[in-house]
């Protein structure tokens, strides 16, 4: 018979995890099961935004179940938006507790087993989904004195 003091106190101090840093760096999943993922700062642009639904569709096709990790240090209006799209997708999408406050994680796309992937950033992965539109300069207009003198 186990210890009931010892018990209590195992139930006191929580859960055990495995590996539970890389879990809080990874918004509760391990680094092995991510197959995207972009930064804060990522999260926060709006191209991002804008993409999600592109991406997750694609990632949706090539791997079940797909489970998104989204980040308590977004603003609440990001985190809905995410939320949203995600389950319009018919998507399983979860906000992380605050323990992954410090994570340098916005987004985790995940799955419930090794995805294989490497590298998982979604700018890698995507190369042409976010590539900045370069405003295309307009020629210089000259003056009428300078297209009379050349």
């Amino acid at each position: 018979m186990t210890d009931i003091n010892k018990t209590i106190l195992e139930k006191a101090a929580g859960p055990t995890r495995f590996n539970p840093d890389e879990q809080r760096r990874f918004l509760e999943t391990y680094e092995e099961r991510v197959i995207a993922s972009c930064t804060l700062e990522e999260a926060r642009d709006k191209i991002y935004l804008e993409q999600y639904s592109t991406i997750l569709t694609d990632i949706s096709d090539r791997f079940h179940p797909v489970l998104v990790k989204i980040s308590p240090a977004l603003d609440e209006n990001s985190q809905l938006q995410y939320l949203k799209k995600t389950k319009d997708l018919g998507l399983v999408a979860s906000i992380v507790s605050n323990d992954c406050r410090h994570s340098p994680f916005g987004l985790i796309i995940h799955t419930d087993h090794p995805s294989g992937i490497s590298p998982t950033d979604m700018n890698l992965q995507y190369p042409n989904l976010f590539e900045k539109k370069e405003e295309t300069a307009s020629p210089e207009k000259k003056s009428f004195w300078k297209r009379l003198f050349s």
